[in-house]
């Protein structure tokens, strides 16, 4: 159910999908001033989400920036939500485009800023039964090197919510201190520290897997139409409605 509502709030908070969706009515309706008006708000959209000023903009007003470790600082442990392995068609493991949680978990640990790393992962995939992410990238840790009594996993979890459900019990139990660092996309920050807080975990952000928001807000070719900037759109727009929807539920709550 949750993997159903999901794709369905992914197709209606797609730029594309209205883009799509004024067009196809357009061409279905048969007063002409209904269909000029279609064509019309999709080029709107088209020109207004195809800006990458625009979404690089916005990048910055919705994530945090970059955050540099003071020299001394150590945390007990660094939680990595997942999303950033993904099962191929045999259920074999595979990292994703947020394959930077994992890059910067594993360097943070290296340098000495993390003394233990939680993977928390399960498989949002109802086709895909016998993959668990967080199983899966604990064998990669120690691949890498990373000792086996350092490595915390919960594979149980299918969305970030269920993420820190989990972490929470985990951690309760290993009797680390707090606050923990928490390794997640930069576009994923502030719904995964909301729900984590929620958890009653203490956690202080490093955002990572910057897909926007690092260069520059304004650059002439930044203003020319770009088909990739529209798909950039769709995971700031799911994350902000995520976000203000769990507020809301968890006012209620």
């Amino acid at each position: 159910m949750h993997q159903l509502a999901s794709s369905v709030s992914a197709f209606l908070l797609s730029p594309v999908s209205w883009i799509v969706i004024l067009l196809v009515t357009g061409y279905f309706l048969r007063k002409p001033l209904l269909k000029k008006i279609c064509r019309i708000l999709a080029l709107f959209i088209f020109l207004v989400f195809s800006n990458g000023s625009l979404l690089e903009w916005y990048a910055k007003k919705w994530q945090p920036g970059p955050v540099i470790i003071a020299e001394g600082v150590v945390y007990d442990c660094g939680i990595v939500p997942g999303g950033f392995a993904s099962p191929d068609a045999d259920e074999n493991g595979y990292f994703n485009a947020a394959a930077d949680r994992f890059i910067q978990a594993l360097k943070l640990f290296k340098l000495g800023k993390i003394t233990h790393i939680l993977i928390s992962g399960g498989n949002g995939k109802i086709n895909k039964k016998n993959f668990r992410e967080g199983a899966w990238v604990k064998k990669e840790l120690i691949v890498m090197g990373i000792p086996d009594s350092v490595i915390f996993v919960e594979d149980r979890s299918n969305n970030t919510f269920d993420n820190a459900l989990y972490a929470k019990q985990i951690l309760d139990s290993g009797r680390l201190k707090p606050p923990y660092l928490l390794i997640t996309s930069a576009y994923h920050v502030p719904r995964a520290s909301l729900l984590f807080s929620n958890a009653g975990i203490a956690v202080v952000p490093f955002p990572c897997n910057y897909f926007a928001g690092r260069s520059a807000n304004f650059s002439f070719p930044s203003l020319l139409p770009q088909f990739g900037v529209l798909a950039g759109w769709d995971m700031y727009l799911r994350e902000t409605a995520g976000y203000y929807w769990c507020k809301l539920k968890l006012k209620k709550s």
